[in-house]
């Protein structure tokens, strides 16, 4: 990460021109729209940027101290954040071999820590031509603590666009909303393959969201890349009201009743919408698999339980899968 940094506002004599420099490369921020109310970005209540803690996690973590401070000074110099959003903040572009590479603060103005499961991106030209868009998995990527913030790049592959624009072109970042279809959200979390989703997509169809009741359900289980364990869990709100999910406990068992595996996902600031579904898949890495050699075929999944902000009754389900497709 240093050899970008190394480029940065490196030949800069004075803090005064980094600081000039830092807010011509500044892009909009988008905001993920967590609040609920619309239009966030139009949203005069905000946080200043100095106030959000910095964290450097990951590759960030490594850096050497100069390189670490820039990066909090660069955060502190950009504007305040909406209250109780999480923002998506472009400070800086560079054309590399590999593609478009895009550096950006998310910032957590939220009371609340907050793991982002996918962020639908786009790149734009500036006649607002969508030249690239991609699905970034954010589960890896962690928990954002409340009220801070955490350096993250995106990376646009060049096979990724839809049309190259010239080398010069300056490109800005865009967030895709999910479109919603009526009664339905969209599918999120870890890879869920297409046959996947319009299976799901099916048994939902036969099995609709019931009136007043939550719905907590395991719905499949699959052998995922390097030893890990895919699991599919549906989220369904049957009430009035739109509904936060905090906590995702999860049991496998063998035909033998032995636990395979036990974890438990916080998962802050996860709404379903009233009368509603999300379906979200969890990755549990072979780190956590307690026992080995045993087919998931003759595994059984549990929900125990789970946290509901404002202890709304809720109904857990669990299942027993033999795969994802029947």
């Amino acid at each position: 990460m240093s050899w970008l940094l190394e480029n940065w506002f490196g030949s800069k004599e004075s803090l005064e021109q980094v600081r000039e420099d830092i807010h011509e490369n500044l892009h909009t921020e988008l905001y993920l729209g967590v609040s609920g109310i619309e239009d966030p970005e139009q949203s005069a209540n905000r946080l200043p940027s100095k106030e959000l803690f910095v964290s450097l996690h990951g590759p960030w973590d490594a850096l050497e101290e100069q390189e670490a401070e820039l990066l909090r000074y660069i955060h502190d110099e950009l504007p305040p954040v909406v209250r109780d959003e999480v923002g998506i903040f472009p400070f800086y572009t560079q054309v590399t071999q590999d593609g478009y590479l895009v550096l950006t603060y998310i910032r957590n103005a939220t009371e609340n820590s907050v793991l982002l499961d996918t962020l639908p991106l786009t790149l734009i030209t500036p006649e607002g031509e969508v030249v690239a868009s991609k699905n970034f998995e954010m589960m890896t990527f962690g928990p954002i603590g409340d009220e801070s913030s955490r350096p993250c790049e995106f990376l646009f592959r060049w096979n990724e666009f839809s049309n190259l624009p010239e080398k010069e072109t300056p490109l800005t970042l865009g967030y895709r909303k999910p479109e919603k279809k009526s009664g339905e959200s969209l599918f999120a979390g870890g890879e869920i393959e297409m046959d996947e989703i319009e299976y799901y997509r099916q048994q939902l169809a036969a099995n609709p969201v019931e009136e007043g009741k939550v719905d907590l359900k395991a719905l499949g289980l699959k052998e995922a890349e390097n030893g890990s364990i895919k699991v599919v869990v549906l989220f369904r709100n049957g009430l009035d009201k739109r509904l936060e999910f905090t906590e995702v406990p999860i049991i496998i068992n063998d035909q033998n009743g032995d636990t395979v595996a036990r974890v438990s996902y916080t998962l802050e600031n996860m709404k379903v919408d009233p009368k509603d579904y999300r379906i979200i898949a969890f990755q549990i890495p072979a780190t956590s698999i307690l026992k080995e050699g045993v087919s998931i075929e003759d595994c059984t999944v549990f929900i125990p339980k789970a946290t509901q902000q404002k202890k709304e009754p809720t109904v857990f389900d669990a299942t027993k899968p033999k795969g994802f497709l029947q």
